[in-house]
């Protein structure tokens, strides 16, 4: 089992994908779910050992831009990281229990959630 799953959304994904390409962020988003996620928790060592959990990512245009959400495991924190895609080309703004991050580049990118992730697994207990 994988421990990084993305839910299909045929209704949204399209208008999602398509308002991305609009404007011009589409292929950083591509980077980000296709690449920066699965090499970034193939890496984390910890992940790799268990096999009962599941991160689960889902396309999301809630608020002002339009974000990868990654929901965590039960009991691990932080319990959702949005991932947003403002129109500027490689920014991000990363938001998760209430902070929120700008960050510029997919390398400072995945160093953040890098760090999210190991401090969550400092605390975590899977059950």
């Amino acid at each position: 089992m994988t421990k990084l799953h993305f839910y299909a959304n045929s209704v949204s994904d399209p208008s999602f994908e398509a308002y991305l390409r609009d404007t011009h962020r589409y292929l950083d988003y591509r980077d980000v779910r296709d690449e920066l996620l699965p090499k970034l928790f193939e890496s984390i060592e910890q992940f790799s050992k268990g096999v009962n959990f599941r991160f689960t990512c889902s396309n999301r245009f809630e608020g002002q831009e339009p974000e990868l959400c990654i929901q965590s495991p039960v009991g691990f924190v932080p319990d959702v990281i949005h991932i947003e895609f403002p129109p500027r080309h490689e920014f991000f703004c990363v938001k998760h229990a209430n902070q929120d991050t700008k960050v510029q580049g997919l390398e400072n990118l995945a160093a953040h959630l890098h760090v999210l992730l190991v401090m969550g697994l400092a605390h975590w207990q899977p059950t």
